[in-house]
């Protein structure tokens, strides 16, 4: 590949002629300077050895296509610059509307066993009858004619009852050998001993003053 060198008609040094090709001055001895090629220089003159037919033109084609890439660079970079920021994209979905207040749940209530219903106290009742064939102490709170009849003698154990004595009944002295017959008798408690009678008697007068304690025989 042959390199380009300036075309010198005469010797910088000493004005004497030179030929094209000529390194050194035969006159002085001056050595003479060369063009350096630069890389398009090369590349044609490269081509031109290649190509003898492509010289003429080549040279001027590359330093268009050269301009011309330049251009288009920098007008990318302008059209870049000029161009707005694009705006983030955002994602948009369905939306789920909530008007309540968001409360924590509750903890749930400690389980409590529940209250045992307490016993209903027995009723006191009414009138209670003397054991058959038993033979034992009562206290004796007042005897009514069996004229009056019974009924007479149960309301009188109602009362008794209502004033807070408890096991009050009606029994007929009819029936009882140690008892005068014709009466109906209004008694309090059966007890198995006379002491066992007599240690309630004092209970008993605090509602009916006359009460006595009484063996009953059948």
């Amino acid at each position: 590949m042959s390199t380009p060198q300036l075309q010198l008609a005469s010797c910088p040094s000493c004005s004497a002629a030179v030929e094209p090709t000529q390194e050194y001055c035969v006159e002085c001895g001056s050595r003479l300077p060369r063009e350096r090629p630069t890389p398009l220089d090369r590349a044609a003159a490269g081509l031109a050895d290649r190509h003898p037919w492509s010289a003429g033109w080549i040279v001027p084609a590359l330093l268009g296509l050269a301009v011309a890439v330049v251009g288009t660079g920098a007008a990318l970079a302008i059209s870049d610059d000029a161009q707005p920021e694009a705006a983030p994209s955002t994602a948009t979905g369905g939306s789920l509307t909530f008007t309540g207040t968001l409360t924590a749940p509750e903890p749930p209530a400690a389980t409590r066993p529940a209250p045992t219903p307490r016993r209903a106290r027995p009723a006191v009742p009414r009138t209670i009858a003397w054991p058959a064939r038993r033979r034992g102490w009562t206290i004796v709170l007042l005897s009514v004619p069996q004229l009056n009849g019974k009924a007479a003698a149960a309301e009188r154990a109602e009362a008794a009852r209502r004033d807070g004595l408890k096991r009050v009944g009606v029994l007929n002295s009819s029936r009882f050998a140690s008892l005068h017959p014709g009466y109906y008798f209004v008694f309090q408690g059966v007890f198995d001993s006379q002491a066992e009678a007599t240690s309630a008697l004092q209970r008993a007068r605090g509602v009916l003053r006359p009460a006595y304690v009484r063996e009953i025989v059948p």
